[in-house]
């Protein structure tokens, strides 16, 4: 059971909806919140989720945070934006939230739905390649449009950012899902989130969009890379010597 706040409904034209949670890599959380902070997108409404089961403590003394999902929008874009928390993998809990995700869609008269997230596939390039699927075949000529690899073969979406393709579609708003290569999901992926961002504001015509978050995050990425791979060569070549290596701050 979810509970959801209203603060009011945005005046939009002809809103398209992007929807995404954390998943592998975070590319769909990364995507999210550069959207958020690259459109100043304000915030209209809540839902409020009956998560985590628990509470911490700090020094004996207790905090709780309830967790919640999000509901912006960008009145200059007709952009609809929903992202929270994290990706629920209670199958009650993902469809609360994929349901009230349509619900506000349709509320708002949304035209498109986009999703946005990971593909864990091994890498053949220097870019990640990017792949889609919809939820209406007359929609596969968008991706092709746009050089989005289309998913082939037989296959599965997990969680929010496939589940809600399958909800839309049972109401009938039509929906395209983004996916970013990746090889490794415990690692964060900024390039593989730039790709997916890049293709998502082509398909929706917004332009003039800072990404060099993202540029950013990709090179501290890469330095922190170098310095493992350092780490882990001095290791390999000092095994057996009888000595340590000493790290210094």
């Amino acid at each position: 059971m979810l509970g959801t706040k209203v603060h009011y409904y945005p005046r939009l034209d002809k809103p398209v909806m992007v929807a995404a949670l954390p998943d592998m890599g975070n590319v769909a959380g990364l995507c999210i919140s550069t959207l958020l902070k690259g459109l100043n997108a304000e915030l209209f409404a809540e839902v409020y989720a009956y998560w985590p089961p628990y509470v911490t403590y700090k020094d004996g003394v207790v905090e709780y945070r309830q967790s919640t999902y999000r509901f912006y929008y960008s009145s200059r874009d007709d952009l609809v934006i929903f992202g929270g928390d994290f990706n629920p993998t209670d199958p009650r809990r993902l469809y609360e939230v994929c349901y009230e995700v349509v619900n506000m869609a349709q509320r708002l008269s949304v035209k498109r739905l986009y999703t946005v997230g990971a593909a864990l596939r091994p890498s053949v390039g220097a870019e990640p390649r990017v792949y889609g699927a919809v939820n209406n075949s007359s929609l596969i000529d968008v991706l092709k449009e746009h050089n989005i690899l289309i998913l082939e073969g037989e296959g599965q979406i997990t969680g929010f950012n496939g589940l809600i393709l399958g909800i839309a579609m049972e109401r009938g708003l039509d929906a395209i899902c983004i996916l970013g290569e990746i090889d490794n999901p415990e690692i964060i992926q900024p390039r593989s989130a730039k790709r997916v961002l890049e293709k998502m504001l082509e398909i929706s015509k917004i332009r003039g969009f800072d990404m060099s978050e993202l540029d950013e995050e990709e090179r501290r990425k890469r330095f922190m890379e170098e310095q493992l791979r350092y780490m882990n060569s001095m290791l390999e070549r000092n095994k057996g010597k009888g000595r340590d290596i000493g790290i210094y701050y």
